[in-house]
């Protein structure tokens, strides 16, 4: 039995994955990037400390599509270039032999430059997260011994302490 509130076609037979598949059209409304990070973008690199950029809903909507068809038009190339060197993922040369043949090759050393950025955002923040470790297992592993220290003194193990406060015999 089908799923509930599948409805049967013309010939009277419950429509199959596939074709439930065939019938699914990907539209621009389920491929947009999100307004809200496309505008915070946007009065990022547009506007100043000093001044606050408005963005109006008309531009949002205008740079909202604009950059989801710019990436995909983007990526076509991209997987096409990779597909023709017999791969299936893309990587950051495919990008550039992509933007070279759109005729956008002058991002490159923009692209470049950010993506330099963030990898070092990247490596420091792995820094400060092992930073973060290394001083909280110390912390840790001060009381623990103080800890051990206690029950030493007290002559009762860690496992005993649990169970009973006896000392051991």
């Amino acid at each position: 039995m089908p799923p509930k509130g599948w409805k049967k076609d013309a010939q009277g037979n419950y429509p199959t994955t596939s074709y439930m598949k065939e019938q699914e059209s990907v539209t621009i409304h389920d491929l947009l990037f999100p307004k809200s990070v496309v505008t915070q973008l946007a009065k990022e690199v547009g506007g100043d400390s000093e001044k606050k950029l408005l963005v109006s809903k008309d531009t949002a909507l205008a740079l909202q599509r604009s950059s989801t068809v710019f990436v995909n038009h983007l990526f076509m190339f991209a997987r096409e270039i990779a597909l023709s060197q017999d791969r299936k993922s893309c990587n950051i040369n495919d990008i550039y032999d992509a933007l070279d043949q759109t005729g956008f090759g002058g991002f490159k050393s923009i692209i470049n430059s950010k993506i330099v950025a963030y990898q070092e955002a990247l490596e420091m923040r792995k820094k400060f997260k092992s930073n973060e470790k290394t001083t909280s297992m110390e912390e840790n592993g001060s009381e623990d011994e103080e800890q051990q220290e206690e029950q030493q003194q007290d002559g009762t193990s860690s496992d005993e302490q649990g169970i009973s406060k006896r000392p051991k015999t």
